[in-house]
């Protein structure tokens, strides 16, 4: 029988945000920001769209990939070893371009993969 094990809150493999909260901003003159949440800091699931099959066949559950922003057709994408793996659809997909335009890191982890079909977890580095 498989589980995720004891211990922990399940979320301690993800590193700490790269965009500061708005509490850690200061503003002109040095006075501390507004002190909300960050809205950088949210994960989503998601599946690749267009996977490229050379990729993709590489990858195996757990795999973490880059998501990178590119302009030039507007899409994100996520990427593993150099390579593109497949675009990123997701009812997010607004906040993470806005995200990754004001600095946000994200990545993507592999979470199942069936034949084609790749499952990915986006969340803040």
């Amino acid at each position: 029988m498989s589980g995720s094990g004891g211990g922990g809150d399940g979320n301690s493999w993800r590193p700490v945000s790269s965009v500061p909260t708005p509490k850690d901003v200061t503003d002109d003159e040095g006075a501390p920001g507004g002190g909300g949440p960050n809205p950088c800091m949210f994960t989503e699931l998601a599946v690749l769209a267009s996977p490229n099959a050379q990729v993709i066949g590489n990858l195996v559950v757990g795999s973490v990939l880059a998501v990178v922003l590119q302009e030039n057709p507007l899409r994100v994408v996520a990427v593993h070893q150099g390579a593109i793996a497949g675009s990123i659809t997701s009812a997010r997909l607004a906040d993470i371009i806005e995200c990754i335009r004001r600095g946000q890191i994200y990545a993507a982890r592999v979470t199942a993969i069936n034949g084609g079909i790749v499952r990915v977890e986006i969340y803040p580095v």
